[in-house]
């Protein structure tokens, strides 16, 4: 683990949101109503974390599953213990990106409306690393208009093999997102639409095969042939550019689709 690598994340968080004056609204309806926006696949866990002292307020019991940790045991330095060195050296990078995009490219009043969505790889106590989708959302800004308490979720996608990397995307669900933004340079945000390419059939077929479902099966749930499913599949593709399902379950995760 490097000590300069966490320094510079906690340079950002220090430089770019400072909690000087703390919102006391209480938050648990928020975050309740929150946690089923920011889920996605697979086994999961929850926290909330408190920029006015950097402590987890909340830390959901599906840490056992995902790190084999009890969430008494989950906290910011325990998460940095855990991330892979090459994750780690990267996170102030993704860090920054994010702190510019809510601070800088969008309206005040936007902040709560966006969920930033990035890969990671945490280790499990038994020593293997997990690939790890984080999705982090402000539940409410301070009286001084920094972002106090943010809810995140972090799920284990390591059954899906999507390939890995270290591009920040922007999801909302009322507001254009921002996909797969490069850290580390010149940011040029382009808009993407991708939610709006598919039907509610489509949409629903791509989860069932991101659940590993086949076509007969896939088929046997919505009462119609495997050859129309197939005929679905082919057509999903075409329109998300994608030459195969790990790579369309992959695409379709970091655009928040799924």
């Amino acid at each position: 683990m490097s000590e300069k690598d966490i320094v510079k994340i906690m340079d950002v968080w220090e430089s770019g949101n400072k909690v000087l004056i703390p919102n006391t609204k209480e938050l648990f309806l928020e975050i309740t109503n929150q946690v089923a926006s920011l889920f996605s696949i697979g086994h999961f866990y929850y926290y909330v974390l408190n920029f006015e002292n950097l402590s987890m307020d909340i830390v959901h019991q599906g840490t056992r599953e995902v790190l084999g940790l009890e969430p008494n045991q989950f906290c910011l330095q325990t998460a940095f213990d855990l991330l892979h060195p090459e994750d780690l050296s990267k996170l102030y990078e993704k860090e920054a990106t994010a702190t510019d995009f809510l601070f800088n490219k969008i309206p005040f009043e936007d902040i709560l409306l966006y969920k930033v969505v990035y890969m990671m790889r945490l280790k499990h106590t038994d020593g293997h690393y997990k690939t790890i989708l984080h999705q982090a959302k402000a539940l409410n800004v301070s009286d001084d208009g920094k972002i106090q308490h943010v809810l995140g979720i972090h799920t284990d996608v390591s059954f899906l093999n999507i390939p890995f990397n270290h591009n920040v995307s922007f999801i909302s669900n009322v507001r254009p997102s921002y996909h797969c933004i490069k850290t580390g340079e010149v940011i040029n945000f382009i808009v993407t639409d991708f939610k709006n390419l598919f039907t509610h059939r489509e949409i629903e077929i791509i989860v069932k095969l991101s659940e590993g479902e086949n076509f007969k099966e896939i088929a046997k749930d919505f009462f119609v042939s495997p050859h129309t499913i197939n005929t679905h599949k082919k057509n999903i593709l075409v329109k998300s550019g994608c030459k195969n399902t790990p790579e369309l379950v992959a695409k379709c995760i970091r655009e928040g689709l799924i």
